[in-house]
């Protein structure tokens, strides 16, 4: 029995619930440990505790004093039974302080009972918190303009505010029988249950979401919601941010907008900071850029930068851009300024205006374009009235500035695009001179193929072989091509760079807008080239025309005289004996005659009214005929060669007069080359020639551009002056001490009967080049058969020779006669006519072209009248094709030239009386 007690006695204060034993009076007899400890109170005292000397007190759970009959002890005895789970306080006056207990009184004998104390203190005070909170919350909810509502772990939601039912058009009523899952837009019921759940775990969460309204509207809310554990009830506020959002969307769209403006708008924009410091020179920072300032100005990477930074040296090249925008970040006062930033190279149209003190905005654009457009405007405006070369040098000197390249030239167009001549050439800030050369192989060729040609860089790499590119280290490289009013290219305009080309719109602007005027100033000029060309060749031409009608004038009187000579001579030799002394008088007189007839043939030949006998002729084949003549013809100390064209068509031609061309024209170079010798070259060939290589030939009229033959005498002689040019095919005109002069004037007049051109070229101790333009001939050569004798050849009838000059009549007659022939003369055109109406015997007329009164054309007309079966041959000291020309298609029978010997006349004769 005593181990017995003695266990229950270590149970007993080995408890953490206070326990104490109570007698029916009121006073404690035993007490653990816990109980004391609880209580605060030491055994002395805890055991001293009666209902007259209280050593705690009972309190009820709203705080007052428990009456005596109602605690737990006095009713556990009074009723015999336990009393379980009673809540109240103890208050001990000696700590004064109060616990909250759970008490159990258990009656365990007559008159004793065990009281077994229960602490609750803490889970009190936290209900006390929640219950304050709860009503805070109830108070704050319903005062709230938010709304407020209270939700179970179903979602099920129990109660609401007013401002709730306002917010989603529902009432108290039916809101008690809704789930948040029925108003929420975004989750489902599942969803919201996890959502729950998650809020339980952490207690607390803050989000956005999507509620629809009993009218169907999405509404846009912030959740506050916090979690009680005690009830596993959600206290959760709710606000309306739907207008909150559609401000912040506003807000965010208009900012994307002007984030997007100022990104893309085609305007520089640049936000600035001053550094206001006396001590430093004028500078400022970069705080925002656009992504236009970036693009017009090429700068980088400038955001937080100095702009000394970015561009150093700024201050020195730019100082009133500068002293513009710290005098608007100080004063708050807008400007607009157009300034060439020269630390860039470009014009800007700027206006800047003050946000704040101490910085400023600029906003601007790139107007180098507009500027240099102006400026292109005011100095063709300017240079209007400025002519020919004071033009193009004005244009070469404003390109180079405009452009900003060291090399400008102007160039005139030649021999079908394959050559250019310099008009001005302006280069390093001075004028060089013109030249002439070839486009082949050269950027400039480009630009002829392609109207506008440009080579940002590297253009010496792509044209190794262009040595200007390569002495002057170019890099780049833009032309242009200047058109004619008739769409043909007349010309160029070229712009060499040495370094590269950044943007090719600017300078292909400038060149569109000065190239028209360019080329109506080179048009104009190439059209009083070309009037002056003209005017010198009809003076030429009139005096020529003056001068060939007294030669051919002089040649046809002087013909007429040598046709008695030569035909008496022939007669006589004929007549005596071959033995005989006086033989060689005539024979020489024979050769005298022909001597003279080979001048009167010049002199023909220079009025171009010479005798041709035109026949197709293998230019080729002549000059290998006459390769020895020439080489004996030369100086020993001249070298010759010879350059023959292939397969070379045939030129319908004099042969005879050709040598004569090819004679002179290699005389002449071998004179050229003198005493020190030289290289003569004779070359052949057929190619195209166009109109500005033929404007600067001689030739009778006006010749089409097209194919030609051409024979070319080069040699590298003395050569020749301007002057001497001028006046080289003047005839009397030479430059030797015992020149005649006609040997020049001979070679032109031959070219111009055979309707060709003669072009010279020439520098004084560079040499000459005669180039002489044939047309060619779709007839085959001819091969010459060998000539037959006719010595003994007689014909008969009657002949009419008709003359003015009687000894004509009289030597003609004789040798007419000497053939067979029985003749009548006539001296005049009327005299003819009436003989022949007077001899219906007469066979053949022989009428001479050039009479008085009555020429041989009119009376050859009137013959025709009389007779249209009339057998007329014209007799002329022209040649054959200037005669049978004028009577192409009329009738006549054959020509005969003056003066013509007895061989000549019986050839004729024969041919026509068969």
């Amino acid at each position: 029995m005593f181990h017995s007690l003695q266990n229950w006695q270590t149970l007993f204060d080995s408890m953490s619930q206070g326990m104490f034993c109570q007698n029916a009076e009121g006073s404690p007899v035993e007490a653990n440990a816990s109980a004391l400890s609880l209580l605060g109170l030491d055994r002395e005292a805890f055991m001293a505790h009666t209902p007259q000397k209280p050593q705690w007190r009972l309190l009820a759970q709203d705080g007052g004093d428990l009456p005596p009959e109602q605690h737990p002890a006095s009713v556990a005895l009074t009723k015999g039974e336990a009393v379980t789970g009673f809540t109240a306080g103890i208050y001990t006056p000696h700590n004064d302080a109060t616990i909250w207990v759970k008490i159990d009184a258990i009656p365990i004998q007559q008159g004793l009972v065990c009281v077994v104390l229960n602490d609750i203190t803490q889970e009190k005070l936290i209900k006390e918190q929640e219950h304050q909170a709860a009503l805070q919350y109830e108070l704050l909810a319903n005062t709230s303009m938010d709304g407020f509502w209270v939700v179970d772990m179903e979602g099920e939601i129990l109660s609401v505010n007013e401002a709730a039912c306002r917010m989603y058009g529902y009432s108290r009523d039916e809101f008690s029988s809704m789930f948040v899952y029925e108003i929420e837009a975004r989750e489902d019921r599942h969803e919201v249950r996890q959502h729950t759940e998650k809020v339980a775990a952490t207690r607390y969460d803050r989000f956005e979401t999507v509620h629809r309204t009993k009218d169907g509207t999405l509404i846009e809310v912030e959740v506050s919601t916090t979690f009680m554990p005690q009830n596993r009830r959600f206290l959760t506020f709710l606000q309306d941010i739907t207008s909150k959002k559609d401000a912040e969307r506003a807000l965010q769209q208009s900012e994307e907008k002007y984030r997007s403006l100022f990104d893309n708008m085609l305007n520089g924009f640049a936000y600035c900071k001053m550094i206001l410091d006396s001590d430093l020179p004028m500078d400022f920072v970069f705080l925002e850029v656009n992504q236009s300032f970036e693009k017009l100005t090429g700068l980088r990477e400038v955001k937080g930068k100095r702009m000394s930074e970015v561009l150093p040296g700024v201050g020195n090249s730019d100082p009133e851009l500068l002293a513009a925008f710290r005098r608007v970040a100080l004063s708050g006062e807008p400007e607009q300024v157009e300034y060439f930033l020269c630390a860039i190279n470009e014009w800007l149209a700027v206006s800047v205006y003050s946000p704040e003190p101490g910085c400023f905005v600029a906003v601007f654009d790139v107007i180098t374009k507009r500027k240099r457009t102006e400026e292109c405007l005011a100095f063709l405006a300017q240079a209007v009235s400025e002519p020919g070369e004071q033009f193009f040098h004005r244009l070469a000197k404003y390109l180079a500035q405009a452009l900003d390249m060291e090399f400008i030239c102007i160039d005139q167009l030649e021999e079908g695009n394959q050559y250019a001549r310099t008009l001005a050439v302006y280069f390093d800030g001075s004028f060089e001179d013109n030249i002439r050369y070839t486009l082949r192989d050269t950027p400039c060729g480009e630009v002829v193929g392609n109207s506008v040609c440009c080579y940002r860089q590297g253009v010496r790499h792509l044209f190794p072989t262009d040595t200007l590119l390569q002495e002057i280290k170019a890099e780049s490289y833009m032309g242009t091509v200047l058109w004619g009013s008739n769409g043909v290219p007349i010309g160029l305009i070229a712009a060499i760079g040495k370094k590269p080309l950044g943007n090719r719109d600017l300078p292909q602007e400038i060149f569109q807008m000065v190239s028209s005027r360019a080329a109506a100033e080179m048009e104009r000029g190439l059209h009083e080239e070309e009037r002056l060309r003209l005017e010198h060749q009809l003076l030429h031409a009139q005096k020529l025309e003056s001068l060939g009608i007294l030669a051919g004038g002089i040649a046809h009187d002087f013909n007429n005289i040598l046709t008695g000579i030569l035909g008496n001579s022939s007669l006589g030799l004929m007549r005596i004996d071959p033995d005989s002394p006086a033989a060689e008088n005539l024979q020489n007189i024979e050769k005298a005659a022909v001597r003279a007839a080979d001048l009167a043939k010049q002199m023909l030949a220079y009025s171009g009214k010479g005798m041709f006998v035109v026949e197709p002729v293998n230019l080729n084949l002549l000059l290998e005929e006459m390769i020895h003549l020439l080489e004996v013809s030369v100086s020993k100390k001249a070298e010759l060669k010879l350059s023959l064209a292939q397969e070379l068509p045939p030129v319908q031609a004099d042969p005879t007069q050709l040598r004569q061309i090819v004679m002179n024209l290699v005389i002449n170079a071998s004179e050229a080359t003198g005493e020190q010798g030289g290289t003569i070259s004779i070359s052949t060939g057929y190619r195209y020639f166009d109109q500005s290589y033929l404007k600067e030939a001689w030739f009778d009229c006006e010749l089409a551009e097209g194919e030609f033959v051409f024979l070319q005498v080069a040699d590298t002689g003395c050569g020749m002056d301007e002057s001497t040019l001028l006046r080289i095919f003047d005839p009397f005109f030479t430059t030797k001490f015992t020149g005649r002069g006609l040997g020049m004037s001979a070679v032109l007049g031959i070219i111009r009967g055979h309707k060709g051109a003669i072009k010279v070229q020439s520098k004084t101790g560079e040499g000459t080049t005669f180039t002489v333009l044939l047309p060619a001939s779709d007839l085959p050569v001819l091969v010459k058969e060998a000539d037959q004798k006719m010595d003994n050849w007689q014909g008969s009838g009657t002949i009419l020779l008709v003359d003015d000059e009687e000894t004509i009549c009289d030597i003609g007659a004789m040798m007419l006669g000497q053939l067979g022939y029985e003749v009548v003369t006539a001296l005049s055109g009327s005299s003819a006519l009436q003989t022949y109406r007077s001899r219906p015997d007469i066979k053949f007329v022989i009428l001479d072209l050039t009479m008085p009164q009555m020429d041989g054309e009119q009376t050859f007309d009137a013959l025709r009248a009389l007779d249209p079966e009339v057998k007329v041959i014209m007799s002329s000291g022209y040649s054959a094709q200037e005669v049978t020309g004028k009577f192409t298609g009329t009738g006549l029978l054959d020509f005969i030239q003056k003066p013509y010997s007895m061989q000549a006349l019986l050839e004729v004769m024969k041919r026509c009386d068969r």
